[in-house]
């Protein structure tokens, strides 16, 4: 029994209406991750004399953004003895939002170069 055209249509135009929820949600999370990554950055340069910070992972590539991302942020010149501190600070903005912190000096080779390749410096 096939399904009667003015019926199609309001299913059409629910999944419509769906889809535009869900993409406003992922760009106000992916904005709201930018703020996070900024702050974080800010905090690590000035709380713990990070040298440089960048942002890398689907942050960057918001086409890959979605609303379970976190934030991979990358840093050099934290003190070794200061990364925990530095990650329960930065963990601690948002309670939505995770953050993984990756000293750079501490990273695999292959990470490194990750990193190297994609990083946005903020």
């Amino acid at each position: 029994m096939p399904i009667p055209d003015q019926d199609m249509e309001k299913y059409r135009e629910t999944a419509r209406k769906r889809r535009e929820a869900a993409e406003f949600q992922r760009l106000q999370r992916l904005d709201q991750a930018w703020k996070v990554a900024r702050q974080a950055a800010q905090i690590l340069c000035d709380e713990f004399q990070a040298r440089e910070v960048a942002v890398f992972g689907s942050l960057v590539h918001p086409e890959l953004f979605h609303l379970r991302s976190d934030i991979d942020l990358a840093v050099w010149g934290l003190e070794q003895g200061l990364y925990l501190q530095a990650v329960a600070r930065v963990t601690s903005l948002d309670s939505d939002i995770s953050v993984d912190l990756i000293a750079v000096e501490e990273a695999s080779p292959s990470l490194r170069e990750h990193i190297e390749d994609e990083a946005v410096h903020i």
